[in-house]
């Protein structure tokens, strides 16, 4: 089922049951948990975003935390390749000489071995997440601004030192998820050793729908389709790729010793070809409005605006 907030109150959207259990239903027949419409609802309720806020009164919740995960390796080979086309040059022309020379991948535009070992995730601002059709601020210091299609997910139940399928069976639902992001300044934060700062912190913004979790789970997660659209012009299709661990399992990874909460939010780390960044190939600007779509799930639109 689909849910969305209007005049902050939580609303299924009229087509988006389908025949199934009512999301007023607390639980399956003989069960004792409730079913994910029911879950989902009660986690949007329980999470609502600021109504005095003209930025933020349209989102379907304000998340209790983020996280954000790197889940696809095809992303991080092509944001390496962009990174370095624009800010790195002479590492760029050594590593497509190197691939041309070998036939392989250049070892620099890899993820660190840690990455294959276990999920990696950063925790960043979740007080700076705006709503659907809200403006979006392009930062004084970013000269490079970016999107990220992501899908966002919710959690419904506690966990600590959860199963990958507890985790996985605690996400309430999803959404699409936009991780605004200022280029420019992101390599030398990400080598500092602490990860992304002002780069990633300023902006970022979710669909005014949640997809209740039995919509994507198991079937369809696998096989997601994306699209950015800048100023109504396609800008590129991506689509999730193998993930290195599923959300469950990534998920799962973060509750290890940390207590999780119902309203913590985590993002699954860019799709393949989901960000401008990648290959170099485009980039927002002051003025653009840009809408990111995710198949069976939503979209969101921000228009950019100078930073007052």
């Amino acid at each position: 089922m689909k849910f969305h907030r209007v005049n902050n109150e939580v609303l299924e959207l009229p087509e988006s049951s389908g025949g199934k259990e009512s999301a007023s239903s607390p639980a399956a027949a003989g069960g004792d948990k409730p079913q994910a419409p029911h879950l989902l609802r009660q986690v949007l309720q329980a999470n609502p975003p600021d109504a005095s806020d003209p930025l933020k009164r349209a989102l379907p919740f304000q998340p209790r935390s983020y996280r954000d995960f790197m889940l696809f390796e095809k992303h991080y080979r092509g944001a390496a390749l962009g990174l370095t086309q624009l800010y790195r040059p002479a590492v760029h022309r050594l590593g497509r000489l190197y691939q041309a020379l070998t036939g392989r991948d250049f070892p620099g535009f890899r993820p660190p071995a840690l990455w294959y070992r276990q999920p990696i995730f950063y925790q960043s601002n979740h007080l700076g997440f705006y709503a659907d059709g809200a403006p979006v601020h392009c930062p004084r210091y970013c000269e490079c601004l970016d999107v990220e299609v992501e899908l966002g997910a919710v959690l419904g139940r506690p966990l600590f030192n959860a199963t990958p399928e507890e985790a996985f069976d605690a996400i309430a639902g999803f959404c699409v998820f936009n991780d605004f992001s200022a280029r420019n300044v992101q390599m030398a934060e990400m080598g500092s050793g602490f990860g992304p700062q002002h780069s990633k912190s300023f902006a970022n913004s979710i669909s005014s729908v949640v997809v209740s979790a039995d919509e994507i789970v198991p079937t369809r997660i696998g096989n997601l389709t994306g699209r950015v659209f800048i100023n109504d012009e396609l800008a590129t299709v991506c689509k999730t790729d193998y993930y290195q661990f599923n959300l469950g399992q990534a998920i799962a990874h973060v509750s290890k010793g940390t207590r999780l909460y119902p309203g913590e939010f985590f993002g699954s780390g860019t799709f393949v070809n989901g960000a401008g960044i990648e290959h170099a190939r485009f980039q927002l600007r002051v003025g653009d409005v840009v809408r990111l779509e995710i198949d069976g799930i939503g979209s969101v639109t921000n228009e950019i605006v100078a930073e007052e």
